[in-house]
């Protein structure tokens, strides 16, 4: 491009005014770009039909796109701006229908529900969206530096990027795909029916709106899916519902708008980007079942990354073809992950025994959207049963009780301000502990420490430098994706056997489901454990670093990532040994925290690789060594272990790798390194004596680094297994 050229701000065309291309124009305008917004309707009133959107893990990203007049008219858009805002608001209750009980409650703080169309409203302004253009073709003929957008009217507009969000039934996807049916959305088998009551007379009455969800297979739809006999199919087929609800669906008014629509979905895969210059977010990019609110998350993700992606291309000169395809790539990994939970999430809502798989009962709404432990269809049958088992030292009568009697619970973390000492606070699950200066692990488990908004464990405060947060709990869902696909699915490589009986899980269990025939116990410092979990799964709330926690007679003691936060890892390995039944088997999975590069394309000033080196000695102040899990063999044969073996496995950081299962790991890692980097930043950078100030520069270039996908960093995963002997 020549200066004079350069000097103009590049021109983008959104081909899609819902909230996805109205949240993109406002974050591109905000940012210097020449933006035009294209819709197919002739006016923002086209469509009245109106529904509810929850904003929870991405709300601080929305407003962050947004110039500050836009974020002080949000209010507007709130369902109910009456509410006191705070934990009941902020919450969302699953009952069961038949019963009223309560399956489980998923706290949402910050979260906000709004309406799609007052949200649509508040967006539209200071927009100029040119109505009623349909889209008819994209010509990006060769040798162009610009593309050509072409609609049914005959009116042609040129510009330098074109971004499809124009919903699911997107016309970008379908002439990026050049009509080819693996385009097309699909329908779910998932039956939506939604009823609208409101008084069209009287504006200043309430609202409601409730939905009803069913498999299409189970009964013959309506021959008319809108309107009164819409309404009518959906009261005949509600009944017999715990009140209120089954009182919300008989008084609704006759003349209440009610529609039945199958829910659709698209499962995302790699598509042509026309060298960089057409790509996608939102509904046109990933179309998803509405289980755990994601579908307006990811779209806001999308809005963001997409603005990051041309601000990169205008301000360092990185060719627009390798920036948006690394976008694209990331935004269609990270959509068919999400779009295909949604699925998932809907056939384990049909039955009242598969519930308690769901991600909403097990992680609540949060952001991940990488399969955890035990989401897949193998999980079985049985219903799923929370038990969190005390500190061994209480009495028998006590353990006899909890293994007749397992039960979910509810474990809340204590505040702050309730804990006088250390070592006089203890909650376990249901009883009252209290005790007088108990020495037992067991004493602080359930306290925390908050800090610069993370939360820590509180037993030993200052000891363990990583939160233990919900935004760490996420990491770790994704580092068990992650491994899953590097390891080909498999969670170790230690010849047990297909019958183990007994497994100990140090730092929490993710072998029930494969192994129903073992009791697996999890060891964990902090309650964080999810809330419904395989029958043969228990966990032990306790220092690993203690020797409290020593088991009997097991097949397998399994550690993943811990060796480099443990201070005593020789002494953690002899108590495993302990553990063991002869001829019993170890495997520790572990991150050696070194960023290699093979091919001369990492520069030695590397800043990912100088932030992890500067991470080593932050930890090495807290006693942990972060390269140790390459040097763990010597360790091992000290503890007593035979027939050591190691499988090292070499993980890319970043969407450069060739192979396809690959670029999905190095997505994972990068990710997994991007929201590891605030933790970094708090307590192990303070251990350095850095200002924050120093921390903040230093994460900005790290995530500038990982954005350079020229460059090959990985890191090596190493797989150790050893045996006890027989003798």
């Amino acid at each position: 491009m020549s200066a004079p050229e350069a000097s103009k701000p590049l021109k983008v065309a959104i081909v899609g005014a819902g909230l996805t291309g109205l949240l993109t124009a406002h974050a591109l305008k905000k940012n210097g770009f020449d933006v035009a917004v294209f819709e197919r309707e002739h006016s923002i009133d086209a469509r009245p039909r109106d529904w509810t959107i929850l904003l929870h893990w991405a709300l601080p990203i929305f407003t962050k796109l947004l110039p500050k007049e836009v974020v002080a008219r949000l209010p507007e858009a709130i369902c109910n701006p009456y509410l006191d805002f705070g934990e009941e608001a902020e919450s969302l209750m699953c009952y069961n229908g038949d019963t009223g009980d309560v399956l489980f409650k998923n706290n949402l703080p910050g979260s906000r529900r709004i309406s799609r169309q007052r949200l649509r409203r508040v967006l539209a302004e200071g927009i100029d969206v040119q109505w009623g253009k349909r889209l008819e073709s994209i010509d990006t003929g060769s040798g162009s530096d610009t593309v050509r957008l072409a609609f049914k009217s005959g009116e042609t507009f040129e510009a330098d990027y074109v971004l499809g969000s124009d919903g699911a039934r997107s016309k970008v996807r379908e002439l990026l795909f050049h009509g080819d049916k693996i385009a097309e959305v699909q329908p779910s088998g998932f039956m939506f029916g939604t009823c609208i009551v409101d008084d069209p007379k009287d504006k200043s009455t309430w609202t409601t709106f409730w939905v009803k969800i069913w498999r299409r297979s189970a009964y013959p739809l309506p021959a008319v899916l809108y309107g009164p006999d819409a309404l009518n199919f959906l009261k005949e087929k509600t009944s017999g519902l715990a009140q209120p609800f089954q009182s919300q669906v008989d008084w609704t008014p006759e003349d209440s708008t009610s529609y039945i629509d199958e829910m659709n979905a698209w499962v995302s895969v790699p598509f042509d980007t026309r060298a960089g210059r057409v790509t996608l977010a939102g509904d046109a990019a990933h179309p998803m079942l509405i289980y755990r609110g994601q579908g307006f998350q990811h779209a806001i993700m999308d809005a963001n990354n997409y603005l990051d992606a041309l601000v990169k291309i205008r301000d360092s000169g990185e060719a627009g073809e390798t920036v948006i395809s690394a976008y694209s790539d990331e935004m269609v990994e990270r959509g068919a992950k999400a779009v295909k939970q949604s699925l998932q999430e809907a056939e384990f809502s049909m039955d009242l025994e598969s519930i308690g798989k769901m991600l909403m009962a097990k992680q609540g709404h949060g952001k991940s959207t990488y399969p955890g432990p035990s989401t897949g269809p193998s999980a079985g049958p049985s219903p799923p049963v929370y038990r969190v088992e005390e500190h061994q030292s209480h009495s028998k009568e006590r353990q006899d009780h909890q293994q007749d009697s397992p039960r979910r619970v509810d474990i809340e973390p204590a505040a702050e301000d309730d804990i006088e000492d250390e070592d006089e606070f203890a909650i376990t699950d249901g009883y009252d502990t209290r005790s007088s200066k108990s020495t037992s692990a067991a004493s602080t488990i359930y306290a925390h420490t908050f800090e610069n908004g993370r939360r820590y464990q509180h037993f030993k405060n200052g000891r363990y430098p990583i939160p233990n947060d919900d935004l760490e709990l996420n990491r770790e869902d994704m580092k068990h994706a992650m491994l899953l696909e590097v390891t080909d699915g498999q969670l170790f490589y230690a010849p047990i056997g297909d019958n183990p009986q007994s497994i100990l899980d140090i730092g929490t269990g993710t072998v029930g489901d494969q192994f129903p025939s073992a009791r697996v116990r999890g060891v964990d410092l902090s309650p964080t454990q999810p809330q419904w979990v395989p029958p043969n799964v228990d966990f032990l709330v306790d220092d690993c670093e203690k020797d409290d926690w020593l088991a009997r007679d097991v097949d397998l003691v399994h550690l993943r990532f811990m060796t480099i936060i443990l201070k005593d890892v020789p002494t953690v390995l002899k108590r495993g040994y302990e553990s063991l039944k002869p001829g019993g088997w170890i495997e520790l999975q572990e991150l050696c925290a070194e960023v290699l590069c093979d091919d001369g394309t990492m520069p030695p000033d590397d800043p990912v690789k100088y932030t992890y080196e500067l991470a080593a000695q932050a930890f090495g102040k807290f006693g942990m060594r972060v390269t140790l899990p390459k040097d763990l063999e010597p360790l091992l044969r000290d503890a007593g272990y035979e027939n050591i073996q190691c499988i090292v496995k070499k993980v890319p950081i970043g969407v450069w790798a060739r192979d396809k299962t690959m670029r999905l790991v190095g997505m994972y890692q990068k990710m997994a390194v991007l929201d590891l980097l605030p933790a970094v930043a708090g307590r192990p950078f303070a251990a350095l004596g850095m200002s924050e100030m120093e921390s903040q520069v230093t994460l900005a270039h790290t995530r500038r680094g990982l954005n350079d996908a020229s460059v090959h960093r990985y890191f090596h995963y190493y797989f150790w297994f050893a045996q006890k002997p027989f003798g």
